[in-house]
C-alpha cells in the first residue's frame, strides 16, 4: 500500500467515520516520500519511533465524525503494518547504515564568517 487515502479509507472502515477524519495522519506519515521517492522513505517514520512522533503531532487520540475517541497509536500501527507487514525498531531501520564521519558532526556544512569553507578543506 502506497496511499495515504486508501489508508485513511481503511481507517474509516476500521474505525467508523470518514476518510477524511484520518487523512492527516496518513499523509503525515507518507511526507518523507516527497524527499525519497522510494520505499526508503519509510525507514524515517514507518517504526516504532514514528509512532511517539505521531502521538506528539497530532495527540493522544482523535475524534472522528461520529465522534469515536481513535488512540493515534493504533492508526499510526495499522498504517505501519498494512505498508510493512510489522513495525519496526529504529534499530531495524537504521541499524546497517554506515557510520559516517559527518554524522558525528566532522563536516560543518556551513561555514562560520570568517572561517573557510570546510568543503574546500578536502574533509569527506
Amino acid at each position: 500500500m502506497s496511499n495515504p487515502l486508501v489508508h485513511a479509507e481503511r481507517s474509516a472502515k476500521t474505525w467508523g467515520g470518514s476518510a477524511q477524519d484520518y487523512l492527516a495522519l496518513h499523509q503525515w506519515f507518507d511526507a518523507t516520500k516527497a524527499h525519497l521517492p522510494d520505499n526508503r522513505h519509510r525507514m524515517l517514520l514507518h517504526n516504532s519511533f514514528g509512532m511517539l512522533l505521531a502521538e506528539q503531532v497530532f495527540g493522544p487520540a482523535i475524534h472522528n465524525t461520529l465522534g469515536r475517541r481513535v488512540f493515534v497509536r493504533d492508526l499510526a500501527a495499522r498504517h505501519i503494518i498494512e505498508d510493512l507487514g510489522f513495525i519496526p525498531t529504529v534499530q531495524d531501520c537504521l541499524g546497517e547504515l554506515p557510520l559516517q564521519p559527518w554524522m558525528a558532526g566532522a563536516v560543518r556544512l556551513l561555514a562560520q564568517p570568517g572561517l573557510p569553507n570546510p568543503r574546500s578543506l578536502g574533509a569527506d
